[in-house]
């Protein structure tokens, strides 16, 4: 029911506002302006695949997802009917994960830091060899900016659901919980070690932010809000918010928590009821 109440509110909020206060705030514009959109709903994840959180290729046409907080530690290996291939049991806990990222070394990260109420202290990723799927490594970190462990409630901007590997890199996108919204932007090495990180910037978002993937091209990027997709094209291969940005209204794809490029101009989209969208664009002659 309350799955069904959420997913309501999003329609109507996306429906409602759309994109006005993103380009009002934060100079987005219209993704529709200057692109060709089509979102199209085009399948459903086996039932055994349950609240799937974060999205990674796995070959052309097999995808790896992980389910959320509570539930076994586990990946699923499926294909874009949503069938299920194979599930990997993982020797590590899932107290909250929330997203998965993969490099070009064979290597998947789990992002195991949910962190809904602002509280924890043990927020860490783990990097798995995709080959026998060998744990490599747990790396630790934690915010240089929280002082406060939960912060005031016009600060709760420490909640994480978003990353990206790139260039050496994990470049992790926050999930505000604050009533007027940022997402804070922070990089993580991948190399084993507990680090401290600083915010790199901040962005003015009315969506929060629920899962983040780097184009093919290397430069592009996109975020994912509920009821809400962000593309970022930055003026050079920096990850930034600074250059120009799009904003397009999902309304129809509810609690949305996962998204992956399947090619420069298409995003694979799943939410936590195991609908899977995919969201192709191409620029307007």
């Amino acid at each position: 029911m309350l799955i069904k109440l959420f997913t309501l509110y999003v329609y109507l909020q996306t429906s409602l506002c759309g994109c006005g206060p993103d380009r009002r705030n934060s100079d987005f514009e219209r993704l529709r302006r200057d692109y060709k959109v089509k979102v199209e709903r085009i399948g459903r994840l086996d039932t055994r695949i349950r609240e799937s959180s974060g999205l990674a290729r796995a070959t052309d046409s097999t995808f790896w997802t992980h389910p959320d907080s509570g539930l076994p530690a586990e990946l699923y290996l499926f294909n874009l009917k949503g069938e299920l291939l194979r599930t990997v049991p993982l020797p590590i806990p899932n107290r909250d994960w929330e997203e998965l990222a993969q490099d070009d070394q064979g290597n998947l990260y789990i992002g195991d830091f949910g962190n809904n109420a602002n509280t924890r202290r043990d927020l860490r990723v783990f990097k798995v060899q995709e080959e026998g799927m060998a744990v490599q490594d747990t790396i630790p970190f934690h915010f240089a900016d929280q002082q406060e462990f939960p912060p005031a409630a016009s600060e709760k901007h420490f909640d994480l659901e978003a990353f990206f590997y790139r260039a050496d890199s994990l470049h992790l996108f926050t999930k505000s919980r604050a009533r007027k919204g940022v997402s804070r932007r922070y990089t993580l090495p991948t190399k084993a070690g507990a680090y401290t990180l600083p915010p790199q910037e901040e962005l003015r978002v009315s969506s929060a932010i629920t899962a983040a993937d780097s184009a093919p091209n290397g430069k592009d990027f996109a975020l994912l809000g509920y009821g809400r997709l962000y593309l970022f094209e930055p003026e050079n291969e920096q990850v930034q918010f600074a250059g120009k940005r799009y904003c397009l209204p999902l309304a129809r794809t509810g609690q949305a928590e996962a998204l992956l490029y399947l090619s420069p101009t298409e995003l694979l989209v799943s939410n936590e009821k195991g609908k899977l969208y995919l969201v192709s664009f191409e620029m307007k002659k």
